[in-house]
């Protein structure tokens, strides 16, 4: 089997462990969740999926494994669509200096 470079980098990234960035702060106003750069100042705000996701990433978690908490939570969703939304939120996160590499 051949794979694509891009595809082997997507493969080791999903097994390297996620972590928030502590710099970053988090607010709630009654239910709604915001996140705070102190960099920049820049808010950022969480559904709440995302903010699940981000409790999670308290403690270094690979991609799979927040696939697998995820699915747990809704199990009517299908994998391919929990995998494809949890890498998307990921890839945001990381973008925006939110969560990094950890390991």
């Amino acid at each position: 089997m051949n794979f694509t470079s891009e595809k082997v980098n997507e493969i080791k990234a999903r097994e390297t462990c996620l972590i928030r960035n502590p710099k970053i702060l988090k607010r709630q106003i009654d239910d709604t969740v915001f996140l705070v750069n102190p960099d920049d100042d820049t808010i950022f705000y969480l559904n709440p999926l995302s903010t699940g996701i981000w409790n999670l990433l308290a403690e270094p978690t690979t991609p799979s494994e927040t696939e697998r908490i995820v699915q747990q939570a809704f199990p009517d969703v299908s994998p391919d669509q929990i995998a494809a939304d949890v890498s998307t939120l990921i890839k945001e996160l990381e973008k925006k200096d939110l969560v990094r590499r950890h390991g």
